[in-house]
């Protein structure tokens, strides 16, 4: 759905949060619109029809629910979960169908596509004067899918490209993407597939061929020079003067070719004195020091340094610290679906979440039922505000400084 063909805002009363739509003129006798706000349609979010400053405008509920592209906001999709919102909004399209509802007013956009955090259950927004066509709709939807999935899952990946290829078939219709739910046996992708698997450390990952390109070289590169890090740090474990000049005068090659890390001339059969293992893992997120480097060897003062400030909440009363080490940041009740689980009763499943925009933190409610707020006061429904050091934040009752 392109937002700006349909305008939309939010809107929240004492116990409801509302996603609005204003209606189009010439609009206001159509039978589907009647359809949606005088039933309660499985699976369709409950419509209202008002007035508002002389426009009518119709109010969609989306209390409790929230986006499917903010519950993966930064976490994966099963293959499971995908499989149940589908047989979900199938279950949708075929209960519309007995109120003579066309199938391409429902968006399946996942911004706009309202789930249950808990299980998933689908909560469509049905807009009449949606243009889209149904097959546009599901191919966004089997791409997000196939963009989001578990990659840690070859047959998953292999089984949401499938849905993605049927849904971009010109005639697909939603009975096509239940004949693949049905079917769990996933075909090998076709030559030249987007869609390639590789095999590391004993686990598979799903991956592009760009990402193939200069991965394996790439990564052999690192591990040495972290193998070289640590024999620069420790030393290399024998007394053999002659060994450490050699070693000394290849490891300025290695610089431009880190592969070369000892002597190519060595005899085969000379024993080694030590042999130096593989702690590229334990050193992962060091840094190999360049000794050329024009600041080497300075002492800076701890101001000029570049480390990214943290961002820590404290709960009050309490005294807890929560250490926001990525963004998003999500805090609500459910635990699988946020990073900060709370369980006072005031907080919504899904209540507020933290992002970081141009290098700034920001706090926006997710249409929470008590509310949150900024030095007390409270934000409307999914309104952004920029934090600043020092502040606090409300979600419900419980109340956090930001440091």
């Amino acid at each position: 759905m392109d937002k700006n063909d349909i305008r939309l805002q939010y809107r929240k009363s004492m116990n409801h949060n509302y996603l609005v739509a204003d209606m189009p003129e010439g609009e206001e006798d159509d039978y589907r619109l009647e359809m949606i706000s005088r039933n309660n349609i499985p699976g369709l979010l409950k419509a209202l029809r008002r007035m508002n400053e002389g426009r009518e405008q119709v109010y969609y509920e989306i209390s409790s629910l929230q986006p499917l592209s903010r519950i993966y906001d930064h976490k994966e999709i099963k293959k499971s979960e995908a499989a149940l919102l589908l047989r979900g909004i199938a279950d949708v399209f075929r209960a519309i169908q007995e109120y003579m509802l066309t199938e391409g007013a429902m968006i399946l956009d996942p911004e706009y596509l309202y789930v249950d955090p808990e299980n998933l259950k689908p909560g469509l927004l049905y807009i009449p004067w949606n243009g889209r066509q149904m097959q546009e709709s599901l191919l966004e939807l089997t791409e997000y899918l196939m963009e989001h999935i578990d990659q840690s899952d070859p047959s998953a990946a292999m089984w949401t490209y499938r849905l993605y290829k049927t849904a971009k078939n010109e005639n697909c219709i939603l009975d096509d993407i239940e004949k693949v739910l049905l079917d769990q046996a996933v075909p090998e992708p076709d030559t030249g597939s987007r869609i390639k698997e590789k095999e590391y450390t004993g686990e598979t990952a799903v991956i592009s061929p760009a990402e193939l390109t200069d991965s394996d070289e790439e990564e052999e590169e690192d591990n040495e020079r972290r193998q070289g890090l640590f024999t620069r740090i420790f030393g290399s474990g024998t007394k053999d003067k002659e060994k450490k000049a050699e070693k000394k005068t290849f490891k300025k090659d290695s610089k431009k070719k880190p592969h070369l890390m000892k002597n190519k001339e060595e005899k085969e059969d000379e024993p080694e004195p030590f042999e130096m293992p593989d702690f590229s893992d334990a050193f992962s997120d060091m840094e190999v020091v360049n000794k050329d480097d024009e600041d080497y060897g300075k002492t800076v003062f701890v101001g000029q340094t570049d480390t990214k400030p943290e961002n820590i909440l404290i709960e009050k009363n309490k005294g807890k610290q929560y250490r926001i080490n990525s963004f998003p940041f999500t805090i609500g009740k459910v635990k699988n679906c946020v990073d900060l689980p709370l369980t006072d009763n005031s907080v919504s499943r899904i209540h507020a979440r933290l992002f970081m925009q141009n290098g700034r933190v920001y706090l926006q409610d997710c249409h929470s039922t008590n509310g949150t707020f900024i030095n007390g006061v409270q934000l409307e429904a999914e309104e952004q505000v920029m934090l600043e050091k020092e502040d606090e934040i409300g979600i419900g009752r419980v109340r956090f400084d930001y440091i």
